[in-house]
């Protein structure tokens, strides 16, 4: 059993070829087994779409009054953008890039909302690595609340439980860079051998906890001069926002964002291990709407405001999102050259940034032009690099569209599937 779970694992993390034969699956969420077969190929899309019926799970509840979206549908109308010499068309994605959702936010408003392969919404669509954006930002509410004094301070200043791990002189701004220095998936972006033991031991077997796991790796470079991507890097911030709040993570993101701004479905983040001794994945697998991944984007364009009011310390969202570290300039971090990294956000040159995780799932944000793009998808592989490249010309197409006055289109409680 442990070698099909192996290579279950395997053909996930690493991004096997999928060859995706069916979309919805029916698996019974009951034991081991379960959670091997959410791991076969033919249930991608269902294990994509339903991760929390195999995981114990944490629920992080909706506002009890939501924020709808104002909806303008008809500014994207004839919108086509070019590609290797191609003109292409939001269609494309569902039929070229395996998209299962879709929406497009421009000025706060909806101008676009799709979806495909069996999702609706109110589908939760796992984010993988791009939960480790909303980790990032659950760091800047523990700032904002002056739980953390500084990021420059060291880790250990909040979590003695680090002292004499590889991460005693690594700082949060470290951590937040992935560039504590310590070695893990010595491979790059390529290898994963280390994430899928830290993901099999944790959440799969239940053998350790996660940030067990996590402070038990090597070091390998000193602090601050080498980017070294750490799914379970991430899990240090994660454990840092419980020390310094005394609360789970799913409750401290109800308080901060779950509730002020208004989201409109419950979301599930998956724990390592069952019971109120779970505890959340800080790097992978928190499961939410993709109308509550664009709301959240919107927050980070608008600068950490909502509703007029400085939710996130002032200057959060610039230092979360730009960097000028040597070692996390474009070029460096990821075969994309025009792609840098910052606080848990990948960054583009030209000023643009994204949340993103495995397979296509994307929270895409252009502050200068007010467009936020949050997309799920089932890539056949973790990166596509042709994929990669067509999600990024099409991002530049939406800047560059001249986008019709926006209308004052009513607030609507609940929109058309």
């Amino acid at each position: 059993m442990l070698r099909t779970l192996f290579i279950g694992l395997v053909a996930l993390i690493l991004g096997a070829t999928l060859g995706i034969l069916g979309y919805r699956a029916v698996i019974p969420p009951t034991d081991l087994d379960a959670r091997v077969a959410a791991f076969e190929p033919e249930n991608a899309d269902w294990f994509y779409q339903n991760a929390s019926e195999v995981f114990p799970t944490r629920t992080v509840r909706r506002s009890e009054v939501n924020q709808p979206y104002q909806v303008d549908t008809n500014v994207l109308d004839g919108f086509t953008f070019e590609f290797e010499g191609k003109t292409r068309t939001i269609e494309d994605l569902y039929t070229d890039m395996e998209t299962s959702g879709l929406i497009i936010l421009h000025k706060g408003k909806l101008v676009h909302e799709s979806y495909g392969r069996g999702a609706s919404s109110g589908t939760q669509f796992t984010t993988y690595s791009l939960v480790k954006s909303f980790t990032s930002t659950l760091v800047g509410f523990a700032v904002g609340d002056g739980l953390i004094a500084s990021v420059d301070d060291p880790l250990t200043k909040y979590l003695p439980a680090l002292e004499g791990t590889s991460y005693e002189g690594v700082s949060v701004k470290h951590a937040l860079e992935m560039s504590s220095g310590v070695k893990f998936d010595p491979g790059g972006l390529g290898d994963m051998s280390d994430t899928v033991a830290f993901i099999t031991d944790s959440a799969v077997l239940g053998k350790k906890t996660a940030f067990d796991i996590a402070k038990s790796f090597p070091r390998a470079a000193e602090p601050g001069t080498v980017f070294n991507y750490n799914t379970a890097e991430t899990q240090i911030l994660l454990e840092l926002v419980r020390a310094v709040t005394g609360k789970t993570a799913s409750v401290y993101l109800e308080e901060k964002m779950w509730h002020p701004l208004g989201m409109e479905h419950d979301a599930g983040w998956i724990l390592d291990q069952p019971g109120r001794e779970g505890v959340e994945f800080g790097g992978a697998f928190f499961n939410a709407s993709l109308r509550d991944w664009a709301r959240f984007g919107q927050f980070i364009e608008q600068g950490g405001v909502w509703n007029g009011e400085q939710l996130l310390p002032v200057d959060w969202v610039d230092q979360a999102t730009w960097s000028d570290e040597p070692h996390l300039q474009a070029g460096k971090v990821h075969p994309n050259p025009n792609r840098g990294y910052a606080w848990q956000w990948w960054t583009f040159t030209d000023g643009t940034f994204t949340g993103s995780g495995a397979y296509g799932q994307t929270v895409y944000i252009d502050r200068e032009n007010d467009i936020v793009v949050a997309r799920s998808s089932a890539w056949p592989q973790g990166w596509v690099k042709e994929h990669g490249e067509r999600s990024y010309a099409f991002f530049k197409a939406l800047g560059d569209w001249e986008f019709e006055p926006v209308s004052a289109g009513a607030p609507v409680a609940a929109l058309p599937d």
